[in-house]
């Protein structure tokens, strides 16, 4: 039964879900050419043991599977490779030669991998110093947002 890739997309996230890095990964699979490197047709996107489960093997994503891509295809998914605890990428080697678009999923990437989505600004104190709400409980620190966030989808 074929797949359809909204739902492989929404597996793939959910099985990602809590390891920035894996995250990360995975949007760049999905959000690279149109998500066609996060179809179940690609060796490197292996069913799990339940039905409707997805994951992503690191391992597959090697220049043996990336020869026909054109140079920025296979520089992203090295990335993304790297990022899904698949081999290193050299980052002189692959970020060079990135159209805007990838540069700007890349960012978005490693903004998402350091958490930068999860970071705390910093609590401001009331007029007589204390860092408390008007009723004595403890202040909430807002998030700040993402450093770089990820693009909207063309």
């Amino acid at each position: 039964m074929k797949v359809s890739q909204v739902d492989t997309h929404s597996a793939l996230r959910t099985w990602a879900k809590g390891a920035y890095p894996l995250e990360a990964g995975v949007e760049l699979l999905i959000r690279t050419s149109d998500g066609r490197f996060a179809a179940d047709t690609q060796p490197w996107i292996q069913p799990g043991d339940n039905p409707g489960w997805w994951w992503v093997d690191a391992d597959q994503l090697t220049d043996d599977n990336l020869g026909a891509l054109s140079g920025a295809e296979a520089r992203m998914l090295r990335i993304a490779a790297s990022l899904l605890a698949g081999a290193p990428v050299n980052l002189y080697e692959a970020v060079p030669g990135l159209d805007r678009d990838h540069v700007q999923l890349v960012l978005a990437a490693i903004a998402h991998t350091s958490g930068s989505h999860e970071h705390a600004g910093h609590p401001v104190p009331d007029p007589v110093g204390r860092y408390r709400t008007s009723d004595g409980t403890r202040m909430t620190i807002p998030r700040l947002g993402s450093l770089y966030p990820w693009p909207d989808p063309a």
